[in-house]
């Protein structure tokens, strides 16, 4: 049985959070033993929006994961920052823009770009379908990965947690050549690339708006941290894509959980989550796009890919 752990920063100070994340980490109780292996954290740099936006990974709590790993593996343990690049998006540019370059600096971390380096094609059968994935060797070889996603809706998938956020670690920068095979990508990438403990980026949530909510969830399963966080924001998982394939490739815990409530509890974050009518989303961005291919058609001006995917 998976375990999750819920609690709440009392501000939203660069000591809070700390505090917070330590606090989570601890009653997750997770066994770490990485004297002689690197640790790869893995935040959610979707773009170059500031952490204040509830789109990207807060550096501060990466930080205070750095923080709670060196007090108990070390000050010797090798720890990477890392991203691929993306369609609109290029990691070099994110690190430096959203306070990454600077915090490892001050951690005296490495920033790797996963599209960069010794990649390796990996075959996955996903829905008795086989494809490659190219990956970083960095993650095939991490003695501890860490997914630091955030929690917020997603046009395409409803909304992203943990599963999501590996999706961004495939080395392919151009990703909307996989929309197509949203769901199967989304699942392969992690039956290649296993998280060893999820931390999620609650403390600013993404929906209709941009929310405070100064949360910290942490889990030892990928799985079933994307279910407890789609029940949260009022998706049923098995209506989601991915997690019901996901299911029936048995990648991960979808019983229930042992959840952890120090002292915040699923429903207390759905009653305050910025939901937002996923129907009404989808029919909105479908009219934007007839719009632009239509002033596309008659300026002869051209439709970014990542838009027209």
């Amino acid at each position: 049985m998976a375990d999750i752990v819920l609690t709440r920063a009392n501000g939203y100070s660069k000591e809070d959070i700390d505090a917070c994340v330590a606090r989570a980490l601890d009653a997750l109780n997770y066994d770490i033993n990485v004297q002689s292996s690197s640790v790869v954290i893995k935040p959610n740099l979707c773009y170059y929006w500031d952490y204040s936006t509830g789109q990207t990974t807060d550096p501060r709590v990466v930080s205070a994961i750095v923080d709670w790993i060196r007090q108990r593996a070390g000050n010797q343990v090798s720890i990477f920052v890392a991203e691929a690049d993306a369609s609109a998006m290029r990691t070099k540019y994110a690190f430096k823009a959203l306070g990454y370059e600077r915090l490892a600096r001050e951690k005296n971390l490495k920033l790797v770009n996963l599209s960069e380096g010794e990649i390796v094609d990996k075959e996955v059968a996903v829905a008795e379908e086989r494809f490659v994935l190219p990956v970083n060797n960095l993650l095939l070889d991490a003695g501890l990965i860490i997914n630091v996603p955030k929690l917020k809706t997603h046009m395409g998938v409803g909304f992203t947690c943990a599963l999501k956020n590996m999706f961004g670690a495939i080395a392919k920068p151009r990703k909307f050549a996989y929309h197509s095979k949203l769901a199967r990508t989304i699942v392969g990438i992690n039956k290649i690339v296993a998280t060893d403990i999820v931390v999620v980026d609650c403390i600013i949530v993404s929906g209709k708006t941009p929310k405070k909510m100064g949360v910290i969830m942490a889990s030892d399963d990928a799985v079933a941290t994307d279910v407890i966080a789609a029940k949260t924001i009022g998706y049923k998982p098995s209506r989601v894509a991915y997690l019901k394939l996901a299911m029936k490739e048995g990648i991960g815990d979808f019983e229930d959980p042992k959840i952890i409530a120090n002292p915040v509890r699923p429903e207390d974050i759905k009653n305050a989550f910025p939901r937002q009518n996923y129907f009404l989303q989808q029919l909105s961005w479908k009219l934007q796009l007839k719009l632009l291919r239509f002033y596309s058609k008659i300026s002869k001006d051209v439709i970014p890919p990542i838009l027209d995917e």
